[in-house]
């Protein structure tokens, strides 16, 4: 398969400096090789967790999961952890749980669903801890969503008015929680992105628009409220304060999907290459306009993909830093060997900076900020997290000033070029 180099390439042109400085990032990859050892998660500390282990990329160690959970969903940064652990053990039916503190805290059933007929799935953890989500049925087959607050330990139902199934699959700070929900189709199931709180208030996305394919969703939502998944196989980014949608390609042609999107706006998933062969994909705008493959940034950089296929397989989580991403190698998921990488501040070209070469102010900007430099600077160029430029700048001073007054609230990325050199500053607009 043909490599996206000139993409993979501009990355390098837009980071100079990753050269100049003569400094090697230090990105690594590293694959399990024990059976079961897919991640579902991982912090900005390099702790990830698989179906039942904790990670540490430092030590490159693996560690058991607790004696009184039974899973492990998703890791915060404070290392609160969402899961699952034993409802009643002799019978072997289970219930969600936390752990906070570094204590298991079981978050129990709906009060009108029998344990023993029931089901559920665990899924998100909010960053501040205070939210749980994931999906819950009474009976066998009316499924809702439940949001847990772990401060309050409330335990909120969320379901559709009209019947249909609603799952959470990703929670923010606010108690936002992202998932799908099911429209009635002559086919069968079809599940519609959608966004929605406690007080059960569904928002479907893009407004207006339904799938054609059966199975879309919203799988994760970063601190800035922008959300990723996937609509009729493509990868989408939906920008909730400006309620900005975009679809991207698959590299592959085919189908495609986020997972997963940093608080700086790196975006990783996967594209459907064949029938069960998946490939990581990775997007930011220093990467190009469209997501690329993960193998193809990281064999640029001399990292061998040392894989029974020579593929990535699957992206399933991106830290909040952006700096690390897990998921596992081709083959039965049940089964599959692990792998997770550290970025090292690549994408966003900071791991070389020796010393800053821009300083600005303010941020969050409101209408203008103000850039310095000790060389004059040669061009500004804004881009919004779709990586569509928004703004553009020619000028040959130290100091500059660029208007935001008329750009939406939300997250831009400023490149700022002086003297040969190029700087991406993150700016959030008021």
């Amino acid at each position: 398969m043909k490599k996206n180099t000139f993409l993979i390439k501009s990355l390098f042109l837009g980071a100079a400096l990753f050269f100049a400085s003569n400094t090697q990032a230090q990105v690594e990859l590293k694959i399990l090789t024990e059976m079961g050892t897919r991640f579902n998660d991982v912090n900005d500390s390099g702790t990830g967790i698989t179906q039942d282990q904790y990670y540490d990329f430092g030590t490159d160690a693996l560690t058991d999961i607790e004696p009184e959970a039974t899973g492990l969903n998703a890791i915060n940064n404070n290392g609160e952890v969402s899961g699952s652990m034993y409802y009643d053990e002799p019978n072997f039916i289970l219930q969600p749980a936390v752990k906070k503190d570094n204590v298991w805290v079981p978050i129990g059933w709906f009060p009108d669903s029998n344990p023993s007929e029931s089901s559920f799935s665990t899924y998100g953890i909010s960053p501040n801890g205070k939210y749980v989500t994931g999906q819950m049925s009474k009976g066998c087959c009316d499924f809702g969503t439940f949001l847990y607050d772990t401060e309050t330990e409330e335990l909120f139902e969320i379901f559709d008015p009209n019947g249909e199934a609603l799952t959470g699959y990703t929670v923010n700070n606010d108690g936002i929680v992202g998932g799908w929900l099911d429209q009635p189709n002559s086919s069968g199931t079809l599940r519609v992105p959608a966004y929605f709180n406690k007080d059960g208030e569904i928002n479907l996305i893009p407004d207006g628009q339904s799938p054609t394919i059966q199975v879309n969703a919203i799988n994760d939502i970063n601190s800035s409220n922008i959300m990723v998944g996937d609509f009729d196989g493509q990868p989408f980014i939906f920008d909730l304060a400006t309620e900005t949608f975009t679809t991207f390609a698959a590299p592959s042609g085919n189908s495609a999907t986020f997972t997963s999107i940093s608080d700086n706006g790196i975006a990783v998933g996967y594209d459907d290459v064949d029938f069960q062969v998946r490939e990581a994909i990775i997007y930011h705008p220093n990467l190009g306009s469209q997501p690329v493959y993960l193998k193809d940034v990281l064999s640029d950089l001399g990292v061998s993909i040392d894989t029974h296929d020579g593929m990535m397989g699957t992206a399933i989580a991106v830290s909040p830093n952006g700096n690390y991403v897990v998921g596992w190698v081709n083959g039965p998921p049940m089964f599959a060997e692990g792998w997770i990488v550290n970025l090292d501040d690549l994408i966003l070209g900071t791991t070389t900076l020796e010393t800053t070469i821009v300083s600005y102010y303010p941020n969050p900007v409101k209408d203008v900020l103000n850039l310095n430099t000790k060389e004059a600077i040669n061009s500004v160029a804004v881009y919004n997290v779709t990586g569509q430029k928004v703004a553009n700048v020619s000028i040959s001073e130290n100091n500059t000033q660029v208007d935001f007054s008329n750009l939406a609230s939300g997250v831009y990325f400023v490149e700022v070029t002086s003297n040969g050199s190029v700087e991406n500053l993150k700016v959030v607009k008021e």
